[in-house]
Formats: structure tokens, sequence, C-alpha cells
């Protein structure tokens, strides 16, 4: 595989979101519900786009972690659970990821950033993350309107790039995203963070990692 242009997923790709622990713990009285809080904001995001009623993936956020804390009868006001959800401007990059990034991009692979976050989002992130040097452009949903895994996300961002979408890899640790990805014409690459599983019955793309420095290796 020889592709033009990496695309890289970022939140739970790129970044750690186990960074958000402290917070939620503070907030919830438990870490417990962060997956359940992750899968509901994806949930809403879905309901967004059959809907048309798209709005920034940390509102969605907002609205999905108080709909955790109800469920467990903690009470959270919108400030409280936006400041929460804040937290993703902040969070690390996974250690693989700042030496998998140089090795691309010294081998000259344009890389770039392909997310559901709002473009303010993921530039604070990059940032505080100490990784956005190494892409040429972090394109956000913000420019459809229209979240992943929806066609028009990654048609954009081909188009966007002057690429066919044949030869863009989405490199994702989220089968929705890969299996969005290949819908829409291009190839994908799954990282298998740890609790990272292939759960969709579509056969996961050829190329499967547990993180980046092996999947580097694997593009050799």
């Amino acid at each position: 595989m020889n592709p033009s242009v990496i695309a890289f997923d970022v939140n739970e790709t790129l970044l750690d979101l186990a960074a958000l622990r402290p917070r939620f713990q503070a907030a919830v009285g438990s870490v417990e519900p962060m997956g359940e809080w992750f899968a509901r904001m994806l949930h809403g995001s879905l309901v967004a786009n059959h809907t048309l009623r798209y709005r920034p993936f940390g509102q969605i956020g907002t609205e999905a972690l108080l709909t955790v804390a109800q469920k467990r009868g903690v009470s959270l006001t919108p400030e409280v659970a936006a400041d929460v959800v804040g937290g993703m401007r902040e969070l690390p990059a996974h250690r693989d990821v700042p030496g998998a990034l140089n090795e691309l991009r010294s081998r000259g692979h344009r890389l770039v950033t392909l997310t559901n976050g709002s473009a303010d989002v993921v530039a604070a992130q990059l940032t505080n993350a100490g990784i956005a040097e190494w892409f040429e452009r972090s394109i956000s949903v913000d420019e459809v309107q229209r979240f992943k895994p929806a066609p028009e996300v990654y048609h954009h961002a081909a188009g966007g790039l002057g690429v066919d979408i044949e030869r863009m890899l989405l490199v994702a640790a989220h089968d929705w995203d890969i299996i969005g990805a290949r819908a829409a014409g291009a190839p994908g690459a799954f990282v298998a963070r740890p609790g990272v599983i292939w759960g969709l019955p579509d056969n996961p793309p050829d190329l499967v990692a547990p993180d980046l420095e092996i999947l580097t290796e694997m593009l050799d």
C-alpha cells in the first residue's frame, strides 16, 4: 500500500482519552461511565446526521455527559459538564505517536487529521499534545456539517487535498470510521489500542496494528 495521503482520526487514535479520568471522577464520582459517555457522544452525532441537526461535537459530548450523570442520579450543571468535555483539548498523545509521525513524514508521506471535532478544538488538541508540526492540514467535519462516518466527510477530505479517494488511507482506532471510509472508497488501517476491538460484521482492513509504530513498519 502506497497512499498519497494518510488521514488520522484524532481521539483515541492519536490522543489518549484516559487523561479525562480525573475530571470524570470529580464530576460523576466514577470513571466507569466514560465508555458509555463516548458511545453516547457518537450516537448523538449519528442522530444529528440523520435529522439534519448538526451542532459542534463538544456540545453533543456535553449533552451525552449530562444524560450519563442523570442516569446515575448525579446532578451536573451544563457548565460543569462542558468543563469536563473541554478536557479533550488537553489530551496527551499516545507514546508511540510522535515517533511514528516523524518517521512517516521523513519518508515523504503527506499527513492530515480528519476528525469529528470542531476546528478550534482539534487545533488546540494537536498543539497541546505537541504533534501539530507533523500535519499538513487538520480537516474538521465543521467544513461539511456532517459527522463521520457519513461519506461526504471522506470525499470532502480527498477533494480538498487534491487526491483520488483511493489514495487516501484513513488510520483510526474505530471500526465504524474505517467502515465509513471504505464505503466512500478510501482504504483503512485499524489501530487496535488497548481495550479496542473490531466489533462490526465487516472484515477488518488488511492493515491492523496495535500501535502506530508497528503500523509504520507495515507501510514500509
